[in-house]
């Protein structure tokens, strides 16, 4: 799906005179040749990245690259990585000139008039740079207060936009789909969540604005499905209950996702969710040991847990289930707990991820001068085992992810689930059978091997 961060941000750029364009290489599948020849063709003077930890690696890469082709461009970098570990990532990347911490649509124009000496970059809040060698890491700005301020995210910026950008396979009904972040800010305090970008403090775009932004979303581009990329979705229950009120009013016939936390919902509130066009709820459950959600400070129960999720399907929404494994207290029995409520749910779909103590998180803190823990940026991605719990081997944790995996959709009630999905679903079927034929091709075409 499309980075959201660019979009708003070169909304607010366009708004304040500048001509932005955007560049979503990965998204397009570009080469790093490829992705390089169209910056250079727009010769432009400032170059930005947003990046996340990941991708902080790529992202100087590309710059470095452009450095030594056109020197006289400024790079700048913004995102949750920047954010988490300013001075960290300019000592370890001189590729970048500058950066933005936190939000960037006020900062980054901000920065940019003081570069352009209409102030002073030592005075400008959130702006980190270089003077004569050393990293200046500016005082945060306060966020933004009200988000109806803000333009709608430039969309219209992306080419390709929206038939190159689809939800995950499956965890959608019909396209196109579009992204779309409702607020900003998560009040909880869970110690593997990075929440430097946008705070504890929750913030929200009014329905007045949601809607009128679902409207021309709509209007131009025929969007049929909404993916909420917001932390917490249900953080107030009064706001969302005014969203839905008022897309049932604008009779805004769309299906959308969101994330929950399954002690944010009950029964009534899920009902009015459906009626407005909730597809799937994301919760994040984590675990199904009680001591760990503790030590994480999830502020949740297991009865809380299935509660939720089987109310959530008594309303006739689809449940997802978000786990993660590998927590430094994990152990073999927490992993058969884990095992035993992915099982006894009703879920309709399961994500598992190893947890990632990503910089800026409070575990990462904890656990970074361990030995056992990987501090590799490259490979922060959800997908890479880089913390070994003290009675586990890393090993273990891969074998019982496999065996979680496997145990919960190989279940005959699953199986049924997606053949009924995939018949009600042409869009789905086409990219099943894609991905088959790609896998049958791979798998049937011969493998030459090469000589030393």
């Amino acid at each position: 799906m499309p980075s959201l961060g660019l979009l708003s941000l070169a909304g607010a750029l366009r708004e304040g005179g500048y001509g932005v364009k955007i560049l979503e290489s990965a998204s397009l599948g570009l080469s790093l040749a490829q992705t390089l020849s169209d910056i250079l063709r727009e010769k432009p003077r400032y170059l930005g990245f947003t990046c996340n930890t990941a991708s902080v690696d790529e992202a100087a890469r590309i710059a470095q690259a452009v450095k030594e082709r056109s020197p006289e461009m400024l790079t700048f970098v913004g995102g949750p990585h920047i954010t988490a570990l300013p001075e960290e990532t300019f000592r370890r990347y001189s590729s970048f000139d500058y950066g933005v911490l936190g939000e960037g649509e006020i900062a980054f124009s901000d920065l940019l008039a003081a570069i352009e000496g209409k102030g002073e970059l030592k005075e400008v809040e959130s702006g980190v740079f270089r003077d004569h060698g050393e990293v200046f890491v500016n005082p945060r700005r306060r966020f933004i207060a009200d988000l109806d301020n803000l333009p709608f995210p430039a969309y219209d910026l992306l080419p390709f936009f929206p038939r190159r950008y689809r939800p995950p396979f499956l965890n959608y009904l019909k396209g196109p789909a579009a992204s779309l972040i409702s607020s900003r800010g998560c009040p909880q305090v869970c110690t593997f969540c990075d929440r430097s970008v946008f705070g504890n403090h929750y913030r929200y775009f009014s329905e007045d604005y949601l809607c009128e932004l679902i409207s021309y979303l709509q209007k131009k581009y025929g969007i049929q499905h909404l993916v909420f990329v917001d932390d917490q979705f249900s953080a107030s229950r009064v706001r969302l209950l005014r969203f839905c009120e008022k897309m049932a009013q604008k009779n805004l016939k769309i299906y959308w996702n969101c994330d929950a936390r399954v002690d944010s919902v009950d029964l009534e509130l899920l009902r009015i969710m459906k009626r407005a066009g909730c597809w799937m709820i994301s919760y994040g459950i984590e675990s199904g040991s009680q001591e760990i959600l503790d030590r994480i400070k999830k502020g949740c129960t297991l009865d809380q847990v299935e509660r939720a999720v089987r109310h959530t399907k008594e309303a006739g929404i689809r449940a997802k289930g978000l786990f993660m494994i590998g927590y430094p207290e994990e152990t073999e029995e927490t992993l058969r707990q884990t095992l035993s409520l992915i099982l006894r749910l009703p879920l309709d779909e399961l994500n598992l991820s190893f947890l990632t103590p990503y910089p800026g998180t409070e575990i990462y803190h904890r656990v970074r001068q361990s030995p056992g823990f990987v501090d590799d940026w490259s490979r922060m991605n959800a997908m890479n085992c880089l913390l070994q719990p003290e009675r586990l081997s890393k090993e273990a944790l891969e074998k019982a992810h496999s065996e979680m995996i496997r145990k919960f959709y190989t279940r005959p009630a699953i199986t049924l689930s997606y053949l009924g999905l995939l018949l009600r679903s042409p869009e789905n079927g086409a990219r099943l059978t894609s991905g088959l034929s790609a896998w049958l091709q791979d798998r049937c075409s011969p493998k030459i091997e090469g000589r030393s």
